[in-house]
């Protein structure tokens, strides 16, 4: 696509096969280059705001949609999105939103106040099985309302939710929509969609569970003044709503047209959005492209014209992709390349407030026992997995919360103790690891989950004779895999939304869609309760660290290493900018003169 790049393909780097398989993957490819290209990581498991939870879906929703506000490219922190302007109450009860009243929907109409009212509903509806319906439970009657009803795995979730993955492919690929989930998925539509959307960790197959007495819309404190003018009227202060309100899941949708498509609604032929740009064609485990929205307020600020997002998972191929000119972006090349990779020009790193983790299943045998999980992380070395495994500027977890977040202080996680995680493992019936069932170890399709994984199963091997099963699957059943439970211990990671500890503390959350491995602790909610009414700063911290406590005493999880950012980034784009956050919207890109392909 762009030769003049071919160059910098760094010696040693193997390129016969891989440049055969991307010429595969652009077979029948679109009629031009994009302006621009990426590698995205991965195939998208949905488009629908409400449903995202993964980095790859988050990109591309907040490059279709944007909400009240959206992320400073730089900092990561809240700046005015369809909301021009915004006023809270000396309470920090009432917050008042101004919608500009120069954007429009991608069919010509307006972006409204009662379009977030709906969309904010919606998110919060139990009926949609939202992930993070729980980010606006800080709204008066929004967590009575979207826990009134919670329903198991399998339960049928939004119009949109995971099965429009394959139904929009399928129609852009000229697929049948069944077809086309399989070979994205690796499933059905329908199965994947109700774990994709979020569903209850723990529940039994098929059972719905009352959790408070019915609620109803009319209890939410979510009101379109005008067309406008939003309010929203809280249960207790939250100063991070703005920053909340950039996330994808908080993006609108139009209800006209998720009422008229049902679960088609996302197709590329049908979807109507509001951000800086469109959705032009999506080919299933190949590229979504983009085009720039004539009708977004900021159109003039947007740089680029088209984009193409690749969807492929293998890492070297997305290397060499990069090397060739066919992407201008990559993130997080496989940790086998850093050698050639690292200290490049065009390679950009720096810390990240982010974590990689192991979830345990705790309603499985023997992984439900404390004793089982805290011998499984003492046998590991943390140092050597982030040395000499990953490379990338990674640092040995010592706590749940990431080092250096604002204002909180964490506790700390035990180091290694191979003798005592035998001593466990024998009082938990297992001595040597006689007994011990073999350990299935679900990871993504990308590499360096799966280098990792294999790190980790040798240094149980060695250590505590546990055999373990690797377990490699696409991004959207991975996801899936994880939301219903079908896993024994799984890799795991998280980057912060915004700088503060409960966009951590919150995944732990009992029933929480993002909990994902069946944890439940009484105790541990009540304190997140109570830190988030608390409107003492230190106080608030001292709470979440208590928090923390609980997981740590329970070894709710495995902490492995404070995440870092390694992206290769092409000299010809602009405005990329390293953040703690690794958050860069396509918005806010462009290219430097001379740098059209």
């Amino acid at each position: 696509m762009r030769a003049d790049r071919g160059r910098l393909i760094g010696a040693g780097l193997a390129l016969g096969g891989a440049l055969t398989a991307l010429a595969a993957w652009g077979g029948g490819s679109l009629r031009a280059p994009a302006d621009f290209a990426f590698c995205n990581q991965a195939e998208v498991a949905s488009l629908d705001p409400a449903a995202v939870t993964g980095v790859p879906e988050a990109r591309i929703v907040q490059a279709l949609f944007e909400g009240l506000t959206r992320q400073d490219p730089v900092t990561g922190e809240p700046l005015p999105g369809m909301a021009s302007a915004w006023t809270v109450s000396d309470d920090g009860l009432l917050w008042s939103f101004t919608l500009r009243t120069d954007s429009r929907w991608t069919d010509g109409s307006p972006v409204t106040a009662e379009d977030f009212a709906y969309s904010l509903r919606r998110l919060l509806d139990p009926a949609t099985h939202a992930p993070n319906a729980s980010l606006l439970w800080c709204v008066r009657g929004a967590e009575a309302f979207s826990r009134r009803l919670v329903a198991a795995p399998g339960a049928a979730p939004i119009a949109s939710a995971g099965a429009s993955a394959g139904a929009s492919a399928g129609a852009s690929a000229g697929a049948s929509a069944g077809a086309s989930a399989g070979a994205s998925a690796g499933a059905s539509a329908g199965a994947s969609a109700g774990a994709s959307a979020g569903a209850v960790p723990g529940a039994a197959p098929g059972a719905v569970q009352e959790v408070v007495p019915a609620a109803g819309e009319e209890a939410l404190g979510i009101e379109a003044v005008s067309g406008t003018e939003l309010r929203l009227r809280l249960v207790r202060p939250c100063p991070s709503l703005p920053a909340i309100l950039a996330l994808a899941s908080l993006c609108p949708v139009q209800r006209a047209c998720v009422e008229r498509w049902g679960s088609r609604w996302i197709a590329p032929e049908h979807l109507v959005s509001n951000g800086p740009f469109r959705l032009v064609e999506r080919r299933v485990r190949d590229r979504l492209r983009l085009a720039r929205s004539d009708g977004y307020w900021g159109r003039g600020e947007v740089a680029l014209g088209t984009i193409d997002a690749w969807a492929m998972d293998g890492g070297t191929t997305q290397v060499n992709l990069f090397l060739t000119g066919g992407a201008d972006w990559m993130v997080r090349p496989p940790s086998g390349l850093y050698g050639a990779l690292l200290g490049r020009p065009d390679c950009v790193r720096g810390p990240q407030s982010g974590l990689t983790f192991l979830r345990y299943n705790h309603t499985r045998a023997p992984f439900s026992d404390a004793r089982v999980r805290l011998a499984l992380l003492l046998a590991l070395d943390r140092e050597s997995l982030a040395r000499d495994v990953m490379r990338g500027g990674e640092t040995a977890a010592d706590s749940f919360v990431p080092r250096g977040m604002p204002g909180y202080d964490p506790p700390r996680w035990p180091g290694q103790d191979v003798q005592r995680a035998r001593a466990l493992l024998a009082a938990a019936g297992f001595p040597g690891g006689a007994g011990f069932p073999d350990v299935e170890l679900l990871h993504p399709h990308m590499q360096v989950a799966r280098d990792l994984c294999e790190a980790l199963a040798a240094q149980w091997r060695a250590r505590l004779g546990l055999r373990c099963r690797l377990v490699n699957q696409p991004w959207k059943v991975f996801l899936d895999s994880q939301s219903q439970l079908r896993y024994d211990v799984s890799w795991s990671a998280w980057i912060a939304d915004w700088l503060a500890p409960e966009t951590f503390l919150e995944l732990f959350q009992s029933g929480g869609g993002n909990n994902r491995c069946g944890f439940a602790d009484t105790g541990y909610d009540a304190l997140l309760a109570a830190a988030a009414a608390s409107a003492d700063g230190a106080g608030r911290a001292a709470l979440l660290a208590r928090a923390e406590q609980r997981l740590v005493d329970a070894c709710a999880l495995a902490p492995l290493h404070q995440r870092a950012n390694v992206n290769l980034v092409s000299p010809r784009v602009t405005g990329f900018h390293d953040n703690l956050l690794d958050v860069h919207p396509l918005r806010d890109l462009g290219l430097a003169p001379g740098g059209a392909p």
